[in-house]
């Protein structure tokens, strides 16, 4: 693991969620903390905590991994604002003002020389932390990682409800006819239009706070291309640093026990890691398994609201389908490098999948569609099968679980691609270089 051959910088990671209960966004901000400070650097943690009984704000010290985690207890809102259905929108307006408080304490004293936000309450935070220390004499910036479309879509996927079940992707919430039109169509109640109005007016604020930040970090091409789009965030200050994977871990973990007890690491097989939610594209999982041919099991790891139906779907139509969602990450991370081919459906304009970074990581051979940032992961036919639609996808599937010298291939391209441009060392260089240039622009602005 390589380390600056500059001064040692004190990072404040400032994000929403952290492990070790978190989804992707908190994996990532853990793993690029753990890099930077091997690189020598101070890094230091800041998050929210909500749903605790506390009758004042209240920092909590904490450590997870090696890192310090300093928690910032968050009250809970009064019971006639979650009677209206904005009381999480209050715990993260006190959030934000708890953050901020506390990035400027640490600032002043000379803890954190950049503020690094990692979502949406957390980038709020960071900018306005920043802006005050610099009206105070004090060159700190704020730099921000964007995973998704926040700043676009008050849902960050930008999927919303469709008539028929299925949920439809606004490409264009970011201008407010598109978003009231989606939006419009999951109405129950006369109070949803005023709710799903503040909500549009909130996220075009955060997005203002976004804009104002001093560099803004896209985890892929596709990311960058509709933050610039909306013309929510100037071209010239988004860059594009993808999310990083820890090898040595993931070696560790690939390495492991097996986890299964009906299927051994030597029987081929199927897999399928991820939420059994429609933007996962898991209702697409029995029609792609039977148009591919591929008689194997489908080993389903996750849990979500589609396991029920997903389940009888399979059994109607006689598809092995083998569901197993206690298991934990380190088990996934053995099954991705045992399978046959890690099937990957996604059906929305996936960011950057962290499943994906794993699994290349894990050298497993991948079968995906290709929307949002995978095409950052997969080369087709070189790291992966990328698909253009669902019957290239199963041809996919077909191909990687029947051709040996195809699957090898694959396999030896993720493995190479992942050491190129997701390793810890190399991704957590960028992000040092991102900062030093935001300080240089700071103080020479100030």
């Amino acid at each position: 693991m390589g380390t600056s051959d500059q001064a040692p910088l004190g990072v404040l990671l400032i994000t929403d969620v952290f492990p070790p209960a978190s989804g992707g966004s908190g994996w990532s901000t853990y793993y690029l903390g753990k890099a930077l400070a091997e690189r020598g650097h101070k890094v230091r943690v800041l998050r929210p905590r909500y749903g605790l009984r506390v009758g004042r704000p209240v920092l909590h010290g904490n450590e997870y991994g090696g890192l310090p985690v300093e928690e910032a207890l968050v009250p809970g809102a009064p019971r006639w604002l979650v009677k209206l259905r904005i009381g999480r929108a209050w715990e993260e307006r006190e959030a934000r003002r708890i953050l901020t408080r506390r990035a400027m304490q640490l600032a002043r004293r000379g803890s954190a020389q950049v503020f690094h936000a990692q979502h949406k309450v957390s980038a709020v935070a960071a900018s306005t932390a920043a802006r005050r220390m610099r009206a105070r004499g004090y060159a700190v910036p704020a730099v921000a990682t964007v995973r998704d479309y926040w700043p676009l879509c008050p849902v960050s996927t930008r999927l919303f409800p469709a008539r028929g079940g299925q949920p439809a992707e606004c490409a264009d919430c970011h201008r407010f006819p598109a978003y009231w039109r989606c939006a419009s169509q999951g109405w129950r109640g006369a109070i949803d239009p005023a709710l799903d109005l503040a909500r549009y007016l909130t996220t075009r604020r955060a997005a203002q706070s976004l804009a104002s930040c001093d560099t803004v970090i896209a985890v892929s091409r596709y990311v960058r291309e509709e933050l610039v789009r909306s013309k929510r965030v100037s071209a010239d200050r988004v860059v594009v640093v993808p999310n990083l994977v820890d090898l040595a871990s993931v070696e560790r973990d690939a390495s492991g026990p097996w986890p299964l007890n009906d299927i051994s690491p030597e029987e081929p097989f199927l897999l399928f890691a991820g939420k059994l939610e429609h933007n996962k594209g898991v209702n697409l999982l029995p029609t792609l398994v039977a148009r591919s041919g591929a008689n194997l099991p489908l080993v389903v790891a996750g849990d979500g609201g589609l396991e029920g139906s997903l389940r009888e779907r399979a059994r109607a139509q006689g598809l092995d389908f083998r569901f197993v969602s206690w298991i934990e990450n380190e088990s996934i991370i053995r099954l991705m490098r045992a399978a046959r081919v890690l099937v990957f459906p996604s059906a929305w304009q996936e960011p950057l999948s962290r499943v994906l970074l794993e699994g290349c990581a894990a050298g497993a051979a991948v079968a995906a569609l290709d929307t949002g940032g995978t095409s950052d992961i997969l080369t087709h036919m070189e790291s992966g099968w990328l698909a253009r639609d669902l019957d290239d996808l199963a041809q996919g599937v077909a191909a990687l679980a029947a051709d040996d010298d195809l699957n090898t291939r694959v396999r030896q391209g993720a493995r190479a691609k992942a050491e190129e441009s997701f390793a810890s060392d190399g991704v957590a260089a960028q992000v040092e270089l991102i900062y030093r240039d935001a300080m240089s622009r700071a103080e020479a602005a100030r």
